[in-house]
Order: C-alpha cells, then sequence, then structure tokens
C-alpha cells in the first residue's frame, strides 16, 4: 500500500514509521523545511518540504497513485482543505483526516455533503481525553478504546486467586453485551474461545465489551477465591 501523509509532528512521524515497518511505502509532506530534513534521516520514503494544500505538491508527491492520504497536522483547515484537493485529483483515494477540536469532528461525521471528502475523521486529542477518563472512572485494567461504538476491548489477569480460573466460558454468566474474544495461558499460548472453552488457570482473558457493562465485567473477573472455612 501506498501512502501520503500531511504533517512530520509526533503523530505523523510514529504512523509513517509503523507503515513501513509494515512493508507499505510511505511519502510524508511538511511544509516546515528544518523538520522536512529531520525526518528525511528517520525515515526510508520521500518527505517533502512543501505545502500540501497546493495541488502542486500533492502532485509531486504522487497523491494520483496513493492508495491513502493521511492529513495529520495540528491545523484543521490546513487538514480539511488538503483531504479535499486530494479526492478531487484522486477519487478513489482514502482520506484520514485529522480534527484537533472535537466539534468539529462531529460536523464531518453528520454532514453528507463532506463525508465523500473524507473516508476516516480521528481527533487524538479526543481519544486520548476518553482514555484518561475512562482509566480514572473505572481503573484497574488494560484498554482499547472504540469511541463511537460506545465500546472497549480491556484486559483482565489470572491467576491462582482468581475465582474465575479454570472455569468453562459460559459458565461465567458475562453481560450480554460482552464477548471473550481471546485467551492466553501462562505460556502465552492464544486461545480463541467459545462457550465450552476452560480457561487456564494463570495467564490472560481479553474481553470485547460495551462501556456501560464494564463495572460488571471488572466484578466478576476480579472476584477472588474465598478460603477455605470462610463463608
Amino acid at each position: 500500500m501506498f501512502v501520503v501523509i500531511m504533517g512530520a509532528g509526533r503523530v505523523g512521524y510514529l504512523v509513517a514509521k509503523m507503515l513501513e515497518n509494515e512493508g507499505h511505502d510511505v511519502t510524508i509532506i511538511d511544509i516546515n523545511k528544518e523538520r522536512a530534513k529531520e525526518l528525511s534521516f528517520l525515515i526510508n520514503g520521500l518527505v517533502l518540504e512543501g505545502d500540501a494544500t497546493d495541488q502542486k505538491t500533492l502532485e509531486e508527491a504522487n497523491v494520483k497513485q496513493a492508495d491513502t492520504f493521511a492529513a495529520l497536522t495540528g491545523r484543521d483547515d490546513a487538514n480539511i482543505l488538503a483531504c479535499i484537493l486530494a479526492k478531487h485529483l484522486n477519487p478513489k483515494i482514502k482520506t484520514i483526516l485529522r480534527i484537533s477540536k472535537p466539534k468539529n469532528k462531529e460536523v464531518f461525521e453528520r454532514v453528507e455533503d463532506l463525508k465523500k471528502y473524507f473516508d476516516v475523521v480521528i481527533s487524538p486529542e479526543e481519544i486520548a481525553a476518553n482514555y484518561i477518563f475512562r482509566s480514572i472512572t473505572i481503573p484497574g485494567f488494560d484498554r482499547v478504546l472504540f469511541p463511537r461504538e460506545g465500546a472497549e476491548i480491556v484486559k483482565f489477569p489470572l491467576n491462582d486467586g482468581s475465582e474465575i480460573s479454570e472455569k468453562v466460558v459460559k459458565e461465567l454468566n458475562l453481560p450480554k453485551d460482552s464477548l471473550i474474544v481471546a485467551i492466553y495461558d501462562e505460556k502465552g499460548n492464544l486461545i480463541i474461545p467459545s462457550g465450552d472453552t476452560k480457561l487456564p488457570k494463570k495467564g490472560e482473558v481479553v474481553v470485547f465489551a460495551k462501556n456501560a457493562v464494564l463495572k460488571d465485567i471488572k466484578t466478576v473477573f476480579e472476584r477472588k477465591k474465598t478460603t477455605e472455612g470462610q463463608s
């Protein structure tokens, strides 16, 4: 896959490195001469100094041949214009628009006339705020957020003291808006479970669930075995 990225800041650089590590081709455009020069030594792909809101710059970056264009600067107005231009030059390209102001993100997700220019609208600030909020209000486990769906993937440890260790999945009586999607045993072996799968004595359980039921799930997974002689 060939991806053109607008913006050589922290987000743009990290995305570029991840793509390159997966074997994808990347070109980065940045308006800052020094930053563009610096980044040219850090990634394998082409780094262009230029304004991605200028059609000539996008053409020089070969956006007409690209599969995806990601506008990832901290300037909403520039990101918006660059995505529109990229779609104009290459109607088949997938555009990813970074929006810093959450209110702007809501507008682009609702207005049908705008959706044709932006395939994905994302706000790193909103995602970070949601992550921090969820970590404060329901702490105690690793998580991956799905803000639009109102859901998360969370991970719980299993150990000798866990009440649910060595129980069968269907016997856990988890809320209906939750699903165990993966189990890891003590050695790190992955198990894709069914209802008849028995949990290991030690390991980790990965659950996909709606936010509304996370507290109930947390209660189930953190319940400890009662010691002999206790009620």
